[in-house]
């Protein structure tokens, strides 16, 4: 039996050990001598974005400037008129009252109060500053990134330093001309705040991770409440934020899980503050105007279909950037079904990027965090979490080009370049060397576009655009230049302006700021012309569409009195409303207001009694068609 045991005790004993799983030690993400050691790529960083956007320092406001500075009552009361701003939806101030014209309201009043300190410090208004303050907030965004990417990729080091993932990623993305819109445009402020104040917080939470001590978790907080304040696309840190941790260091999950309980409390502190200023979003609201919810004409599967297309777009921009537009509105991007290659071709390429990212979480690889970055940070401007009120727009991709940008500098840094030994390094270093210079031509040839009203309308319908909004504006911005015209320059312009105008109403007929427009400039030139019967047909084609545009009524209150031709005008009266308002606009009660005019002009003329007596017929008011009827058989 003693034997017996002895063997077993032998086996037991003999048995192989196994190997203690090694535990990797956590490497610091902060490491000091950032500035010294990389001052030359922090110069280049820095200067390249001064120099691609020095000329904008010369522009004045364009665009929706007007809404958050030249036109908005509480941004010019400066210091005074940030509790206002603090306090009221973001567009109050131009409004007068909060309108809730898109999905989910406007919180953003840090950038506001950017403008509102401007115009304090400044006493007035002084785009100059406005445009130059952009430029430095841009570049600092761009070392921020650089020294971030820096603490991510420090295990990661390359023997040419300007083939470095972060160099490379931060060059791309100060360098990329579809951040245009962003810097040159001033109202863009809100978009670089949000990405410099989120890469902040990314920082902080990086340095948190490292020491543990709650003052850089309290910092992180503070930064990232001040990014929501920014722009609301700042949550979506809340998942970059996790997965940077995760992909690139060893520490425990629970840390992590501190540190996003601490922002998601941030968060909500954020969200009370805006549900109790801006209201509740109401996400089932309908708006009904076509360029505050370009889906309005289509299905269910139209609006998925073309939202892909345009979610294509963004990438293809990124690749290959041209042409580049402010305006993405109706219908500059056509309504899709699935039956287009571009909308099916765009969703399989996202499941495609999908698949890969979550099939590379565990491995940790590099192209899965970049794309888990874009992803991340593009779903809330997709479009598909809540209609933006438009199609697409470039400054939508601003920060999650963040992530195109470590890719590319990815796939050129870790993948070009070790590609056949040397024949790698060149081809990478040369294909830096296109992109940069590329993407730096590309940037100033389209920041000069932002000058004035007119040249960023010109760029947008220079390249055929189909957007009604794109030809309004311009056709708003050759009517304000012509007014202050002469001769046949003034003639010219206004001609034009009548083109671009007629052009956005065969887009959308009901539009009515193109049909404003249309009114607007017929009359203007008339008063060059007097061509009176030139005047009313292009009053009657307006009206056809949107008798109810004010303009009309008005400038005709002011004709009666002075028209050349009184029988021609009432008839033109019974013509217009009986064939133009009732028929094809089917609204009586516009036909009706018009037709009165006439009969306040001649309350005997037949043919205006007659008219009467139709439409009210047409309303089902009987008695006082029968009523007109007897008038106008009497006045025979």
């Amino acid at each position: 039996m003693a034997k017996k045991k002895n063997k077993k005790s032998l086996k037991r004993k003999s048995a192989p050990i196994a190997p203690k799983k090694e535990v990797q030690p956590i490497v610091p993400f902060f490491t000091s001598g950032f500035w010294k050691t990389n001052w030359l790529q922090i110069s280049i960083i820095c200067v390249i974005p001064l120099l691609l956007y020095a000329q904008s320092i010369n522009f004045g406001y364009v665009l929706d400037d007007q809404i958050v500075i030249t036109d908005n009552a509480f941004t010019k009361k400066g210091i005074d008129g940030i509790g206002d701003l603090m306090t009221t939806e973001s567009m109050t101030g131009y409004f007068g009252e909060q309108k809730n014209l898109v999905q989910g309201n406007r919180y953003r009043p840090l950038s506001l109060i950017t403008f509102a300190i401007e115009h304090e410090i400044a006493g007035g208004m002084e785009p100059g500053t406005s445009h130059l303050l952009n430029i430095i907030l841009y570049a600092l965004t761009g070392i921020l990134l650089f020294r971030v990417l820096l603490m991510l990729f420090r295990k990661k080091q390359s023997s040419h330093w300007w083939l470095a993932i972060p160099f490379l990623a931060s060059l791309f993305f100060v360098t990329h001309p579809i951040h245009s819109e962003a810097v040159a445009n001033i109202k863009g402020r809100d978009e670089i705040l949000a990405l410099l104040l989120s890469l902040s917080t990314l920082y902080a939470s990086l340095r948190y991770m490292d020491k543990k001590n709650i003052l850089w978790m309290l910092s992180s907080c503070v930064l990232f409440f001040l990014a929501l304040l920014a722009k609301e696309n700042s949550i979506t840190f809340l998942a970059v934020i996790p997965l940077s941790i995760y992909f690139f260091s060893e520490h425990k999950w629970l840390d992590n899980f501190k540190l996003l309980g601490a922002l998601l409390f941030t968060t909500l502190l954020y969200l009370a503050l805006r549900f109790n200023v801006a209201g509740i979003p109401e996400f089932g609201q309908e708006i009904t105007d076509l360029m505050n919810n370009p889906f309005l004409e289509m299905s269910g599967n139209e609006k998925m279909a073309t939202i892909m297309f345009t979610l294509f777009k963004y990438i293809q921009l990124y690749i290959f950037p041209h042409p580049l537009t402010h305006d993405y509105y109706p219908y500059a991007i056509p309504i899709l079904g699935w039956g287009d290659l571009r909308s099916l071709g765009s969703l399989l390429l996202y499941i495609g990027l999908a698949f890969w990212a979550f099939r590379g979480l565990r491995k940790k690889r590099i192209s899965s965090y970049a794309i888990l970055f874009y992803l991340s940070t593009l779903t809330i401007v997709s479009n598909i979490v809540i209609n933006l009120g438009t199609f697409m727009n470039e400054r939508f991709i601003y920060m999650a080009s963040v992530g195109l940008s470590i890719l590319a500098a990815y796939l050129i840094s870790d993948k070009l370049a070790k590609w056949k030994g040397k024949t790698g390094l060149m081809a990478a270093s040369a294909l830096t060397a296109l992109l940069v210079i590329g993407y730096s031509l590309k940037t100033v040839t389209r920041v000069p576009d932002w000058e004035s009203a007119l040249s960023l309308n010109q760029s947008a319908v220079s390249n055929g655009s189909n957007s009604a909004r794109a030809n309004s504006f311009m056709a708003t911005a050759l009517y304000n230049e012509g007014r202050e015209s002469g001769g046949d320059e003034k003639i010219a312009m206004l001609d034009q302006a009548y083109a671009y105008a007629d052009k956005a109403v065969s887009i959308y007929p009901r539009y009515l700021n193109g049909n404003l427009m249309k009114a607007g400039v017929a009359a203007e030139l008339y008063k060059i012309s007097r061509d009176e019967k030139l005047l009313l047909d292009r009053f009657a084609e307006v009206m056809a569409k949107r008798p109810d545009v004010p303009y009309i009524n008005e400038y005709l209150e002011y004709l009666e009195p002075r028209t050349t031709d009184l029988q021609y005008l009432k008839n033109w009266y019974v013509e217009t409303c009986l064939d133009e308002v009732m028929i094809q606009s089917r609204q009586q009660k516009w036909a009706l207001h018009y037709l009165n005019r006439a009969y306040k002009l001649d309350k005997q003329n037949v043919n205006v009694l007659e008219a009467l007596a139709t439409v009210y017929n047409r309303m089902g008011d009987q008695a006082r068609s029968n009523q007109f009827l007897q008038m106008a058989q009497a006045a025979k």
